[in-house]
């Protein structure tokens, strides 16, 4: 149980506070006679929720921290006779200090370790239920988003119900039972989230509807009765294989045509040459027959011009050759690629002989074929996804309602014989669960504030009584809702249990004398204005009011 909490920043009368000690069942935190707000009270219990874990006392109350800054809150916990120091400075709050009994620092865990050692120390060890999922609801606080006492299951104000539900089925331990269904449904909706994210992005053909699938059926019966037909007409009336080696046989015929011409233009430029090279050679003898028939020729001038040519001829004669070899080594190696393109082609036997009009014809009409298909394929399998999804779903919202009938009537009958105890002429509160998304909790034929408070109560008086909750926190905004001659009843329960129950409340005088009396015994923390507040001053006031 939480022992003591101390800080050198609560002050009383220009002192610092001595340590508040608490103890098993009920503790409360007084105000004044007339109810003086902004003294405390909601601040010391969201302290309290502080030191179980709790993060609300920095995120919510920013005026504490922008009045009195960053500051340590030193507190005690004792389980089974041993205490155990800690501390939590508000200016690092995802750690938990340990501490020696002077709160000096020993070491150091994280937030996550502190929760599993009050989950263990606590024996909380209910499955797949974390300390704070446990308590947190139970912490109802101005400022927490856990007073609304028409769903008192809820941790926080955007809960899903279904998630509020199940920490029901949690803390009353009965939640194994459909862990192994949640499991598959969640794995079914992953399957379908997957399918859905590939078809979006594109990684698999998409039908967005009944209309387009149908579509794509009309389209696709009508291009096989055009693929049959094609094979029906060509060359043998025939066409052997399955659409990939169609695709290979167009593709090769492809690259047969390619080759072919590649070996034609090689030859070609090697006979170009060939006949360069003879054409040089006869120039000489053409020169002298030249003479012959023009004897007033200047046959120096055109020796000139040949020795010219004689030279030129013999500085490119090293490339001609070159080149004529390159040639003849380029037109070897492509005529062994068309031996090998014929040799693949006369393995696809009857396919050789089909025109490479047919062949590219089937191949296109082939290929949209197969991506229709694809395309429906994908359509039914993700609507089979979608129905295995439903069907889950549906069986684990079944499976909820089953378990959770039986924890209901528990939970009704206790809070029936509570609420008896409390005031016998007033109807119980009623916890109904729906479906595994949807609860409700009423009062019948009494829909007033101070009934729906004393309804909220109740349920957390029967958690505390039925599950291993270890600790209740009610703020004054719940209990002075509830009419006066009720509230004793009310505190009587609290002092009833062993487990720690936080109060806060004030105007002790206006209530019934055994009211006052269960006050004033179990009053840790008395606070009042000007100079009595928790941290010794009212910061919303001005200095001439303090």
């Amino acid at each position: 149980m939480l022992k003591m909490i101390q800080c050198d920043k609560f002050m009383v009368d220009g002192k610092v506070r001595p340590p508040i000690q608490f103890k098993p069942g009920l503790n409360t935190v007084l105000g004044d006679e007339v109810g003086s707000n902004s003294i405390g009270k909601s601040t010391m219990l969201m302290i309290i929720d502080f030191a179980f874990g709790g993060d609300d006392y920095l995120r919510r109350l920013i005026d504490v921290q922008e009045n009195i800054g960053f500051h340590v809150i030193n507190f005690t916990f004792e389980f089974e006779g041993t205490l155990h120091h800690f501390s939590r400075d508000t200016s690092d709050w995802n750690q938990v200090n340990v501490c020696d009994v002077h709160y000096n620092v020993k070491h150091t865990l994280s937030k996550d370790e502190y929760l599993k050692f009050l989950r263990q120390k606590f024996n909380l060890n209910l499955p797949e239920l974390t300390f704070r999922s446990a308590v947190s609801r139970f912490f109802r606080i101005y400022g927490r988003e856990t007073l609304d006492p028409k769903y008192p299951l809820q941790s926080a104000m955007r809960e899903p119900q279904r998630d509020s539900i199940e920490g029901l089925l949690k803390l009353f331990n009965h939640y194994l039972e459909v862990k192994l269904q949640k499991e598959r449904t969640n794995q079914a909706k992953q399957a379908e989230s997957t399918f859905k994210n590939a078809q979006k992005y594109r990684y698999l053909p998409k039908v967005s509807n009944q209309v387009q699938y149908k579509e794509n059926e009309k389209r696709i019966l009508k291009l096989e009765q055009s693929i049959e037909k094609l094979v029906a007409e060509s060359l043998n009336g025939t066409i052997d294989g399955e659409s990939v080696q169609i695709e290979s046989a167009a593709e090769l015929r492809q690259q047969l045509k390619i080759a072919k011409r590649k070996y034609i233009d090689l030859v070609s430029e090697l006979e170009h040459m060939e006949i360069d090279r003879i054409k040089r050679n006869s120039f000489e003898k053409g020169f002298r027959e030249l003479q012959s028939f023009f004897p007033e020729v200047n046959m120096k001038k055109l020796e000139d011009i040949e020795n010219f040519h004689r030279k030129l001829d013999r500085i490119l004669k090293d490339e001609f050759k070159e080149r004529c070899s390159e040639l003849e080594r380029s037109i070897a190696l492509s005529s062994k690629e068309i031996s090998q393109l014929e040799a693949k082609m006369t393995a696809l036997g009857s396919l050789t002989n089909v025109t490479q009009i047919i062949l590219s014809e089937h191949c296109q009409k082939q290929k949209e074929l197969d991506q229709l298909k694809t395309a429906n394929a994908t359509y039914d399998t993700r609507k089979e996804l979608k129905q295995k999804r439903e069907a889950l779903e549906l069986q684990l919202n079944t499976l909820i309602l089953e378990v959770m009938a039986f924890a209901e009537k528990e939970i009704n009958e206790t809070m029936k014989q509570l609420n008896q105890r409390i005031n016998d002429e007033k109807t119980a509160p009623k916890l109904t669960i729906k479906d595994a998304d949807r609860y409700t909790f009423t009062t019948s034929h009494d829909r007033g504030t101070g009934s729906q408070y004393k309804g909220l109560i109740v349920f957390d008086l029967t958690a505390l009584k039925m599950t291993d909750l270890p600790v209740l926190v009610h703020d004054s905004v719940l209990l002075k809702q509830i009419e006066d001659h009720t509230l004793e009843a009310v505190l009587k329960l609290y002092t009833e249990t062993e487990k720690q129950v936080f109060i806060s409340l004030d105007k002790k005088s206006s209530f019934s004398k055994g009211a006052q009396l269960l006050l004033q015994q179990t009053n840790v923390l008395q606070l009042h204005p000007k100079g009595g507040e928790l941290f010794g001053y009212a910061w919303n006031v001005t200095q001439t009011d303090l």
